[in-house]
């Protein structure tokens, strides 16, 4: 058993997953719109957010679980209540390069995630 983040230096051999970890994003916080050379998949835990993944905007809270196909760019856009969840990165192809991947150079500095009043769409479960 490990704790914090499983990444190809501290995974098992025996798992076939690239990465594992958590995830933390207030407002105010930072994030960086990205994509993966693997599917990745957040379970939401806390909080209620809008994120884009697939060239759309989504709405996402707590029990959620937010699917994200490999080159598939994705991102927090803004945030009603802290998020929180856990990812998985799923395994690459051969050649397949671990982490975030940016279309744009300066994605990779990260944005300043806006905090916003809950929208009266936004869905109960």
């Amino acid at each position: 058993m490990t704790s914090g983040w499983i990444n190809p230096e501290t995974r098992p051999d025996w798992l076939e997953v690239v990465a594992v970890g958590r995830f933390r994003v207030a407002a105010g916080g930072r994030f960086d719109r990205h994509f993966h050379d693997d599917h990745e998949l957040w379970i939401i835990t806390e909080g209620k957010a809008k994120i884009s993944s697939e060239g759309m905007e989504h709405f996402a809270q707590a029990g959620d679980l937010v699917m994200t196909p490999a080159q598939q760019v994705h991102d927090i856009v803004e945030v009603y209540e802290e998020l929180a969840g856990f990812f998985i990165e799923t395994g690459h192809p051969p050649g397949g390069r671990a982490g975030h991947q940016y279309e744009k150079d300066e994605d990779r500095a990260g944005h300043v995630v806006p905090g916003r009043p809950l929208p009266a769409e936004f869905p109960v479960h």
